[in-house]
């Protein structure tokens, strides 16, 4: 009779009270909001370089919008699962109503997203990673790439596939929230070894 009394009492414990409910629901608004936003604004920017015909939609710009959506994705996910997405249980006093903190918590996916894509890339322009999975860069014919602008406009994907993978890594480094992390730490500890050896 105890065990079935604590068993019941654990349940209850873990059942959502209203204040995370509404907490829950304005995330997972804003967020979806959000994730909308920035991927019509992405698809309001390749119509226009289409439509146009001008040059400056730069495979940086795809890998970063990848990033985005994929801390958005992952943010989503967890929401969806219920899962805790709140850094303290007080913090959900914090979401209780539609404020400016909801709508920037909700952003925070996204710019960290970008910064793990962006990160990601430039370890593969950096030739830190190699092998078949990561894309491959070199300089766009007929430029130079010895000066900083030749190296942010013209080093790029060598190719189709590579460009592929640079977004689809891209998008990785915002799902995951430990990828770049982890990246950072390997080579850290490569460097190490390195340093040791000499």
């Amino acid at each position: 009779m105890e065990e079935l009394h604590n068993e019941n009492a654990r349940a209850a414990s873990q059942t959502p009270n209203q204040s995370t409910l509404d907490a829950h629901r304005l995330l997972v608004m804003w967020l979806f909001i959000s994730t909308v936003t920035i991927g019509l604004g992405f698809l309001a920017l390749v119509l226009y370089f289409y439509v146009t015909g001008r040059g400056g939609l730069t495979i940086m710009i795809a890998v970063i919008v990848a990033g985005a959506g994929g801390g958005f994705v992952s943010s989503l996910r967890r929401l969806y699962s219920f899962e805790d997405v709140f850094p303290r249980r007080e913090y959900v006093q914090l979401f209780s109503k539609l404020n400016f903190y909801v709508i920037a918590y909700s952003l925070v996916p996204a710019v960290v997203g970008m910064i793990g894509a962006v990160v990601v890339y430039l370890i593969f322009q950096a030739g830190l990673l190699k092998g078949d999975l990561f894309p491959e860069f070199h300089c766009a014919t007929g430029q130079t790439c010895s000066d900083f602008h030749g190296f942010v406009a013209y080093w790029c994907p060598s190719g189709p596939a590579a460009n592929a993978k640079a977004i689809v890594w891209g998008f990785i480094a915002g799902f995951s929230e430990r990828f770049v992390p982890n990246i950072l730490n390997r080579l850290s500890s490569e460097d190490t070894k390195e340093k040791r050896s000499i």
